[in-house]
């Protein structure tokens, strides 16, 4: 079982529940759209020694073929990073380092709480 990672622009005065809910299945108008090769971008830099192949992305030593492991899906309004194998916190910090200089903010669904 995975833990996700979401991310977002705009909204702020949304209920964050509801717009997780939506985000893949219709445009928020508050919301701004992600452009992702601006995120891709900040991944490869801000993750040095980090690999990433398709929308597989992983942390230094980690099995080439296994875990540690993000599944990275990133839509027109929402970002997600799925980690699998995660034990070190500071995967996750490090996923939450680079998507937060880009104006984009966590929201942790599976406590449905929305971060600064």
């Amino acid at each position: 079982m995975g833990y996700t990672l979401a991310f977002w622009s705009g909204g702020d005065d949304l209920d964050p529940v509801e717009t997780y809910l939506v985000l893949d299945e219709k445009q928020v108008e508050s919301v701004r759209r992600i452009d992702s090769d601006e995120v891709q971008r900040a991944l490869i830099d801000g993750l040095p020694g980090w690999t990433q192949s398709g929308n597989i992305l992983q942390p230094p030593g980690a099995d080439p073929n296994g875990a540690p492991a993000f599944d990275v899906h990133i839509g027109d309004q929402l970002a997600q990073f799925t980690g699998y194998g995660i034990e070190d916190g500071a995967d996750f910090n490090a996923i939450i380092d680079v998507m937060h200089p880009l104006g984009y903010r966590l929201f942790d669904p599976q406590t449905n709480e929305r971060f600064g």
